[in-house]
């Protein structure tokens, strides 16, 4: 049985860290427009599958990355799903401030993330930051469970900007995911 949220603690880095990395790889993982977009323009039918949704306490390291002095977040875990198939899985922090209920952040339901960010020109973004989950990370429970074969995966996470409210994306490609064909 799965525990949420999902960790996705690793060694998350500048892709310059992984100089293997294939050229599908680097485009999927430094994809730097909308996910959501890139996968609906692979498939017939795109869907987003609501895991988990749960108010969270940010640990120092936490608010540092994403440069808010607010304790607490909600922690929204999603699967991507491309005609029926589970391509992603994906977490986001978003700090439970007034700015980000403006822009309706809070209460998504199975709207895509990516659909309503990726609308707004004053969006920004760090830089994309590449780990690689083995086949012994957490995150193969989920895998196991969606019933996927356990392999290694790659995920890629950036912290956005909207109206000065800082939000967390991690996004953890799961197996049979078009960046592994």
């Amino acid at each position: 049985m799965i525990t949420f949220p999902v960790s996705l603690a690793a060694n998350w880095q500048p892709a310059s860290a992984f100089p293997d990395l294939t050229q599908q790889q680097q485009s999927w993982l430094l994809e730097a427009g909308s996910l959501t977009a890139k996968l609906k323009s692979h498939c017939q039918a795109f869907s987003v599958k609501v895991l988990n949704e749960a108010p969270f306490d940010l640990t120092c390291e936490q608010q540092a990355l994403l440069n808010t002095p607010l304790s607490q977040a909600l922690n929204r875990e999603v699967l991507l799903l491309c005609d029926g198939k589970p391509m992603v899985y994906a977490q986001s922090w978003l700090p439970a401030d007034d700015t980000l209920k403006k822009q309706q952040l809070l209460s998504m339901g199975t709207r895509p993330l990516g659909d309503v960010i990726f609308q707004d020109p004053n969006l920004s973004r760090t830089e994309i930051e590449v780990a690689e989950f083995s086949q012994q990370h957490a995150i193969q429970a989920l895998t196991a469970e969606i019933g996927y074969s356990s392999q290694p995966l790659w995920g890629r996470r950036s912290v956005f900007s909207l109206s000065n409210a800082h939000f967390l994306v991690a996004e953890v490609f799961l197996p049979g995911a078009y960046i592994y064909l």
